[in-house]
């Protein structure tokens, strides 16, 4: 009786000291969504042939001739921040800690539904460094010029140009630091994947221990231009060494751990401060953090736990209370400790863990000074002006000559973005990226961190949706404004827009035309052939026809812009004329293209596009179109500015500039006061619908 009391009494301790889900916590956030979310951002940093074969419909194929320079196909990987190029160790080391957050929480990952999601990402890791390691003594880390690739602000779609591999580890140019942590997330993939696919989880494993050989033989740090300047490649090599014996249990792991603590100087009454935290060039954190529960020296859990405590007791805070680290990329350093924090309770229950955890997350989801969210697409009040040029979708220089301050094209969501400086304030600019900047290291650890608060805070939540990742349809149209206009004829700037976005792609065989009426000059019996026609400016070699019959009989022509050697992309500038210098009797009011046209830019329906000689957007003059009653400039909407032009008409009865039809407004073949009346009423509201009847 005795032996079982005190049987029920161990196994109550025991459970007591594993962590149970706090359903007494206050739940201020839906941890589950960002969570999911956070995944996401990694679809929309996916780099190679396959991009877009997953939930952003907006990304597609790019730099499908990565390596090509080396003969190899390096293509695959991800993108760093909001750049391009695919830089080795912030690479390495992000794949790293987001598949040690698969390892800690897959329960949680499988529970909510984002376990493909993450294995996915974490395979395509995994499948571009093993393409990145041919032979023993060959580990290419880095493809770019991140000098020339920051020169360009366009999706990745479009940036063809052929780029370099620019680095390679070898004997002679050892990178044991990009070793270490590859050989880390392959030894971690074959613990998270052994049991869906034992094969390639041994094909991962068996890379691991070569690449984690390769740098142990050859040491020294990586290069990453002025970029990621590493400090040192033992804890690169620790991490490696921990997750390869905790895969094959293999002892000599686990000893090689303890020479590469020699070799830092943390040995015998030698310890060490870490009030660093997991990131791109620092593993420590998670090295003590393992060690903790793996060794049985108590050092090393000496060492994590006053870590824990210089986070949570001794470290600065903002005034919102956000833990400040770093200048760069403040909220990373929070939310990857947060990860780390939680590890510690899953192995602990050390309340403070989560309690810290919980105040970091809830700052970055929203609980601060500014009452936002520093994960975009998360809540109501998130950044709209992340420093990313997939995101943006703005093409910078010809064709399109666009401006990344424009509004975004697409929502990044779950990217983690910089954050709040010291003084809890955040600046929502694309150009100033120690504010707006996101990344692959930005995420990493948040991932694991948000894993945590949904398997301890997050039982009875959902993902929510995430609209605008689907596919979009190409959207054309034409805005166009007089530039000049007399007697002789018009000059007008018009912007084609073929905004094509998912993916992004050049477009060729694109056109547009522009109607005239040359009734004037058809009385006076002036041959049309004497009219000259021009492109003044365009970036993407618009080329103009001579005048055009439509219809003869009704002296309708029409010019046609071509664009014959470009492919556009989303907006093109062109600048062109038709004029007749003699007889001086241009007169546009009777001309369809020019309903609707002044000296401001306006939406111009009556300007089509075409594609390969379709119509694709537009009307063409022998087209019946639909009268929309009291949209006098044709911009398909009725509001105050028709009625000031409809009262401008009735003073001077002049046409310019309005399509006279829709101004009939009760419909009873004259224009005049009582349709002005009638309009005003239905702007008024005291009218439903129009037109009103005679």
């Amino acid at each position: 009786m005795k032996r079982i009391s005190v049987l029920v009494v161990l196994a109550i301790f025991l459970v007591s000291m594993i962590p149970q889900s706090v359903m007494a916590e206050e739940t201020n956030f839906n941890y589950v969504d960002a969570f999911s979310k956070s995944i996401l951002f990694y679809e929309a940093n996916w780099c190679g042939p396959d991009a877009g074969n997953n939930r952003i419909k907006w990304r597609g194929p790019c730099h499908v001739d990565d390596g090509k320079d080396v003969g190899l196909d390096l293509t695959g990987g991800f993108h760093d921040c909001g750049d391009h190029v695919k830089f080795g160790l912030p690479q390495c080391a992000s794949a790293s800690t987001l598949a040690w957050s698969y390892y800690e929480f897959s329960d949680t990952f499988i529970a909510k539904g984002q376990d493909e999601y993450m294995l996915n990402v974490l395979k395509h890791f995994c499948d571009y460094f093993m393409k990145c390691f041919p032979n023993k003594t060959t580990f290419y880390y880095q493809c770019g010029d991140g000098d020339v690739d920051h020169q360009y602000w366009g999706p990745p779609e479009l940036q063809t140009n052929n780029r370099s591999t620019y680095y390679a580890a070898t004997p002679s140019n050892p990178g044991s630091d990009v070793a270490g942590d590859a050989a880390a997330t392959l030894a971690l993939m074959y613990l998270n994947y052994k049991d869906r696919d034992s094969a390639y989880a041994n094909k991962c494993l068996t890379y691991a221990k070569d690449l984690y050989n390769f740098g142990m033989t050859y040491r020294g740090n990586s290069k990453a231009q002025s970029y990621y300047l590493p400090r040192t490649y033992l804890d690169e090599l620790m991490w490696g060494s921990i997750w390869l014996y905790v895969a094959t249990k293999d002892q000599t792991y686990m000893d090689n751990v303890e020479k590469l603590m020699v070799e830092k100087g943390i040995t015998g009454g030698n310890s060490f401060n870490d009030n660093w935290t997991q990131c791109w060039d620092y593993v420590l954190t998670g090295v003590f953090t393992k060690l903790a529960t793996l060794s049985t020296n108590p050092l090393y859990k000496a060492i994590a736990e006053d870590h824990l405590d210089y986070w949570q007791s001794r470290l600065k805070a903002t005034p919102g209370g956000l833990k400040y680290l770093d200048s760069w990329g403040v909220c990373k350093y929070p939310a990857a400790e947060s990860m780390v924090q939680l590890v510690y309770y899953k192995y602990t229950g050390d309340k403070k863990c989560l309690d810290f955890a919980k105040s970091q997350i809830d700052y970055i989801l929203g609980s601060n000074p500014n009452n936002m969210s520093y994960m975009v697409g998360f809540g109501d009040n998130y950044p709209q002006y992340p420093h990313h040029r997939a995101a943006s979708g703005m093409l910078e220089g010809p064709p399109a000559d666009e401006k990344k301050e424009q509004p975004e094209r697409h929502i990044l969501y779950g990217a983690l973005v910089g954050g709040a400086d010291m003084k809890d304030e955040y600046h929502d600019n694309v150009n100033e990226y120690v504010y707006s900047e996101t990344g692959l290291d930005y995420n990493a650890g948040l991932v694991g961190a948000l894993a945590g608060m949904a398997k301890y805070l997050g039982q009875d939540q959902l993902p929510e949706k995430t609209p605008g990742i689907e596919l979009v349809p190409p959207q054309y149209y034409t805005e166009a404004k007089i530039y000049k206009e007399n007697s002789e004829g018009v000059t007008i700037d018009l912007n084609l827009y073929n905004i094509v976005t998912s993916p992004p792609q050049y477009e060729k065989g694109l056109s547009y035309k522009y109607f005239v009426d040359l009734s004037e000059y058809a009385a006076k019996g002036i041959d049309p052939s004497k009219f000259i026609t021009k492109v003044y400016y365009s970036p993407a070699g618009a080329e103009i026809s001579s005048i055009q019959p439509w219809d003869k009989e009704k002296n309708i022509y029409y010019v046609e812009v071509t664009f014959p050697d470009d492919a556009l992309y989303a907006r093109t500038y062109v600048q062109f004329c038709i004029y007749q210098y003699e007889d001086k009797l241009w007169d546009p009011s009777n001309d369809f293209s020019a309903v609707g046209l002044t000296d401001t830019y306006t939406k111009m329906k009556n300007i089509p596009i075409y594609s390969n000689n379709v119509k694709v957007y537009g009307n063409e003059l022998s087209e019946e179109t639909e009268i929309m009653y009291g949209d006098l400039n044709n911009d398909e909407q009725v509001n105050a500015i028709d009625l000031a032009l409809l009262k401008k008409y009735l003073l001077d009865m002049r046409e310019d500039g309005i399509l006279l039809k829709n101004a009939d407004i009760n419909v009873d073949g004259a224009v005049n006061a009582i349709d002005f009346a009638n309009l005003k009423l239905y702007l008024l509201g005291k009218i439903n619908i129009l037109p009103v009847g005679p």
